[in-house]
Parts: C-alpha cells; sequence; structure tokens
C-alpha cells in the first residue's frame, strides 16, 4: 500500500468518525440532542481506533474538544477546531488544553501551514531536518527548536517567505497580516495576489495595509479566508490567536487542491 493511499484512508476514517459521531461536541451550539446523545457520546472528547492489516499498523488517539473552549468569545471557534484536530494539522496540549486565547508565534503557524499543504512527511524526514537555513537565526532554530528545522526549510521550497526575509523569528507573534500572508502562499495564489496590488481594500483602516501586502489580503477576502471586525476594520498588526488560526486554517484547508493527502502524526 502506498503512502498517499494509506494517507487517504486514514484521512478518511477520521474524518468519517468525525462527521458520524461527535455531535455532541457542537450539540450547545445547536441548541437540540443534548439529552439524547449525552450517554452515547459522553467519552467523544477523545476517539480511539486502530487499523491494521498486512502493510499498515496505525494508532489514533484523536481529541477533538478542548477543557477551555468555553464562552462566547471562542465557542465559535470550535468547529474549526475539531476539523483540525481531526486531521492532526493543528492541536492542543497534552494537558487537555487548546489555550485558544494564546496568541500564535510565527514557527507555530508555519508549522501548521506546512502540514496542512500534506507536506509533514518532508517536513520530518532526515533530509530535511538535516537541511542548511540560511536566515540570520538559523543557530537558534537548530538549537531551541530542532524539530522545526525541517518545517522551515519546506516553507522556504515552497515560497511562504519572502524574498527580503532574512530571519525566521519563530517566537514573535504572528499579525494577521503576516498570517493572511502565510496561508495565501499556502494555496498557491502569489501569482493572483500580486495582480491585485492595485486593488482598494474595503476596509477603514486600509490605509495601514502596506502596499506590497494589498493583494494577499484581496485574495484572501475573495476567497473568504478572512473577514473584518464590526467596525468595518481589518487590524493588520493584531497579533492572532490560536482560535484565530483554526479559522484561517480550517478556511485555507478547504480551498487547497489536495485535501486528502492533509495529515499528522
Amino acid at each position: 500500500m502506498n503512502n498517499a493511499f494509506k494517507k487517504t484512508v486514514i484521512s478518511g476514517l477520521t474524518l468519517a468518525m468525525l462527521a458520524g459521531g461527535a455531535s455532541a461536541a457542537f450539540a450547545d451550539g445547536r441548541g437540540k440532542d443534548k439529552d439524547r446523545d449525552k450517554d452515547r457520546d459522553k467519552d467523544l472528547k477523545v476517539i480511539q481506533t486502530q487499523w491494521n492489516n498486512k502493510e499498515a499498523n496505525v494508532n489514533l488517539n484523536i481529541r477533538l474538544t478542548f477543557d477551555d473552549l468555553k464562552g462566547k468569545d471562542v465557542e465559535w471557534a470550535q468547529r474549526y477546531i475539531a476539523s483540525l484536530a481531526s486531521k492532526r494539522v493543528f492541536e492542543g496540549y497534552e494537558d487537555g488544553t487548546f489555550k485558544p486565547r494564546q496568541t500564535i508565534s510565527r514557527i507555530e503557524a508555519i508549522t501548521a501551514a506546512v502540514r496542512l499543504m500534506g507536506l509533514r512527511d518532508q517536513a520530518e524526514s532526515a533530509d530535511a531536518k538535516a537541511s542548511n537555513l540560511n536566515f540570520k537565526d538559523a543557530d537558534k532554530i537548530k538549537q531551541k527548536y530542532p524539530w522545526a528545522v525541517g518545517y522551515v526549510a519546506v516553507a522556504l521550497q515552497n515560497d511562504l517567505f519572502t524574498e527580503n526575509d532574512d530571519a525566521v523569528q519563530p517566537e514573535k507573534e504572528a499579525d494577521r497580516l503576516w498570517a493572511t500572508t502565510l496561508l495565501v502562499k499556502a494555496l498557491k495564489l502569489q501569482d493572483e495576489a500580486k495582480s491585485k496590488m492595485n486593488a482598494k481594500p474595503p476596509f477603514a483602516d486600509a490605509d495601514k495595509i502596506p502596499a506590497g501586502s494589498v493583494g494577499y489580503v484581496a485574495v484572501a477576502l475573495e476567497h473568504k479566508l478572512i473577514d473584518g471586525y464590526d467596525d468595518n476594520t481589518f487590524r493588520p498588526n493584531k497579533p492572532v490567536t490560536r482560535a484565530e488560526l483554526a479559522a484561517l486554517l480550517d478556511r485555507t484547508g478547504t480551498q487547497s487542491p489536495d485535501q486528502t493527502s492533509v495529515k499528522g502524526k
């Protein structure tokens, strides 16, 4: 059985389980079925299964909901988080939390974007991990984030960085403009973005969007990856929370040309 087919089966299995049995995870949002499904679904916070045959032995332990997804300010993101968790693209922490209000760092966002593109195996290969990174902070990446070396290398190969990026800045908070640009690039829509650099962003704070980024925002809006705020602002420099990134990632994933290859460990 080839690797691509394994990914397809695993992804299909987890998504089928999610669709077929995880109604309790969203029962409160729908306002029904809570009592009827309470006993059946009480353990659906974690889905466990095993698939065995001659060529594969896959163990899945997938957490779909998290202990801290409570409150109107984060409950809206539950479906995005569950979708990404089912694919192991963007996960929670070992203590059962997701930390939806916590801001996301650039290295975390890059890692999630690479996984969303279906390039996790490549990023975690021995060759990728041994890559020589030509960034000013390459030594810091290797020392503090050794697991991320391959992800940075693959992100670079797939044009997720700009030609002017001379440092990864792994711990820097990912702001809305940076994250938007990253995911437009993950969709391979750079050419489309460049063709829209003269577009006029429909936001009250459009003057805060750099001229070289206007096209990326225009493409993200056209593809419904992002929304503005109620006051018609974009807030390009506002740090992105984990909940917000989950929404961006999931919206991007639905438009990916090869969704079946998206898989994590």
